[in-house]
């Protein structure tokens, strides 16, 4: 499996919007509301959770939540360079600095756009042995595929305990 698993629902999402949260990307209304009316360890959230959760979601729409200091990935699908979203005014004497329009170094936000490219490619795929029954849907970053599945426990963590205890070390998936 190539990315991170969902191992425990109400973990994973607690910990996504205490992540917000302490990242001053959500308010602290927002972050109140959510933490009085969600209750993360049950499957079926109320009206007003949901709305709380719909807002938070919102929020992302704008930035990276995988990298919220560094720049959105601006691409098209009709190009293959990447642009970056860099807009406002400053003083007029640091706008002559070239180094203020470079491209920041370190970081490529569209970096996940180049590994769903790769992940998708056959080759790559045989050599994984990944899609072997040949799905007709390509690979993705966070595919909604998961939500659909009838049977997907609510928390992976009892399974986790009960193979760690003096079984194999590890868990296998078929893509």
């Amino acid at each position: 499996m190539i990315g991170n698993a969902v191992m425990d629902e109400e973990a994973d999402n607690r910990g996504l919007i205490d992540y917000a949260w302490h990242h001053a990307v959500i308010s602290d209304r927002l972050y109140e509301t959510i933490k009085l009316n969600c209750d993360f360890s049950i499957q079926n959230v109320s009206r007003t959770c949901s709305a709380a959760v719909d807002e938070y979601y919102d929020v992302y729409d704008i930035i990276d939540m995988y990298s919220l200091y560094s720049p959105t990935c601006a691409r098209t699908e009709s190009t293959s360079r990447k642009l970056w979203k860099i807009g406002g005014k400053g003083p007029m004497f640091l706008a002559k600095l070239k180094k203020l329009h470079q491209e920041p170094a370190g970081y490529d936000p569209c970096a996940s756009h180049y590994s769903a490219v790769y992940f998708n490619r056959p080759d790559v795929q045989t050599a994984l042995h990944a899609n072997v029954s040949k799905m007709s849907y390509k690979w993705t970053h966070c595919s909604d595929v998961i939500n659909g599945w009838g049977d997907s426990p609510f928390s992976m963590l009892p399974t986790m305990r009960e193979t760690s205890r003096g079984r194999p070390k590890n868990l296998g998936f078929q893509w």
